[in-house]
């Protein structure tokens, strides 16, 4: 039959069948796919040099109405054209579509499904690292992306470089411009790259990991020199100013007294839940820690206080948003706030160094210490050593509650300098 755009509305479904062809007499291979919701162009053909033992091959030209009888006569010729030049469309087709199934872009947004089913605690972060680092690369063939070429986005990690801080970022602690890169970024990102290469070649998506056996250049004594250690242990003054202009009735100055006295990582406490708040004890789930473990804080009077004084909101989170009743929001200026009002600089992760440094400065043991703060036990330790230390680490924690009330006392606060 030769069809028409006004004879194509007649075309119905028989009862039973899911579609109908109705073939055009008017271009050879050429098809009206007649469904239960639409109908669309189809061209039919076998691939040129098989003759009649080719299976037939369909490839989709478009919906009717929006591509007339005409547009797909000649879509359908160009396709035809294609096919006696030795070509096979739905076969280009097919691999057009399992490349862009397997570029980087999509091959990272399936690891990113991947890591939020398994909870995986530093989610935002990795991703971050993963997309910057292989920035330029995201229409590649992730299977195709050579050692070298990882390589080279690891090297380029490592440069140190001047970037414009977008200017709603902008403030004390963030300048007009801000250097980016350097060992430390390189680090991240060879590291995360390794990890997300091996979960491609365990799925099948990569034949092998291109970054097998890579590891960090060992550092030159003129580097060891140079560099300066990372972060820092705060004096008990600065500490004590810190906790001094942590204001107890605000959300963000309970929340940095907590980080105080717990020592715990920043998300770990922004996302505590009530839940998680025992009468003696807070207990983190392994969803909820960088290492996937389980963790428990003692709560010690001090503690307990600072907890009293937050609201039970109907969300469940412990230092929760005013505004929201969810995590807080806007770090950036608190954090500015609170230096401006203590007259010290620091980091978060500072107070959770200083902790662990003072633990040993009040004779704490090396393994209680670390497990108060729940950092990597050695794997032949976790698995034959299944005594938790409970009761050290609660004395430990109630010492280094003590040395945190007697230096607050002691310190007065005066301007940043």
């Amino acid at each position: 039959m030769r069809l028409t755009d006004a004879n194509v509305p007649g075309f119905t479904l028989p009862e039973g069948k899911n579609e109908l062809l109705v073939w055009d007499v008017g271009m050879n291979g050429l098809a009206l796919r007649v469904g239960k919701q639409r109908r669309a162009w189809v061209y039919v053909y076998r691939p040129a040099g098989m003759g009649a033992r080719a299976n037939p091959q369909k490839i989709g030209l478009g919906a009717w109405p929006a591509i007339t009888v005409a547009k797909a006569r000649q879509l359908a010729q160009a396709q035809a054209g294609h096919v006696a030049s030795g070509k096979d469309p739905a076969a280009e087709r097919r691999e057009k579509k399992r490349i862009e199934a397997s570029s980087v872009k999509k091959v990272l947004e399936a690891y990113e499904g991947s890591l939020m089913r398994r909870a995986y605690a530093n989610l935002h972060t990795t991703m971050s690292v993963l997309r910057r680092g292989l920035a330029g690369l995201e229409k590649r063939d992730v299977a195709t992306l050579t050692r070298r070429e990882l390589v080279t986005c690891i090297d380029n990690a490592a440069v140190r470089r001047v970037v414009e801080t977008p200017e709603e970022k902008r403030g004390p602690r963030r300048a007009r411009n801000q250097v980016v890169g350097g060992p430390g970024a390189s680090d991240h990102l060879r590291t995360r790259l390794r990890t997300f290469f091996e979960w491609t070649t365990n799925i099948g998506i990569t034949p092998a990991n291109p970054l097998a056996g890579l590891r960090r250049e060992r550092s030159t004594r003129a580097q060891r020199i140079s560099q300066s250690e990372k972060g820092r242990a705060l004096t008990a003054d600065e500490l004590g100013r810190i906790w001094n202009a942590a204001d107890p009735s605000t959300t963000f100055g309970r929340y940095i007294r907590a980080l105080i006295l717990t020592g715990a990582r920043r998300r770990e406490m922004s996302r505590l839940t009530w839940a998680m708040v025992r009468s003696d004890r807070l207990v983190l789930p392994p969803s909820h820690t960088k290492q996937g473990r389980p963790h428990e804080i003692p709560i010690v009077p001090l503690l307990r206080s600072t907890l009293a004084r937050c609201p039970r909101l109907t969300t469940g989170v412990v230092f929760a948003s005013r505004k929201t009743g969810g995590e807080m929001s806007g770090w950036t200026k608190m954090l500015d706030r609170l230096e401006a009002e203590a007259g010290v600089r620091f980091t978060l992760h500072d107070l959770r160094r200083t902790m662990r440094s003072g633990l040993t400065e009040l004779g704490v043991d090396n393994t209680t210490a670390e497990m108060m703060l729940a950092h990597q036990r050695d794997e032949l330790e976790r698995i034959y050593d299944k005594n938790d230390r409970w009761s050290a680490r609660v004395l430990a924690a109630r010492r280094w509650a003590a040395r945190v009330f007697i230096i607050s006392r002691k310190a007065r606060a005066r301007p940043a300098k």
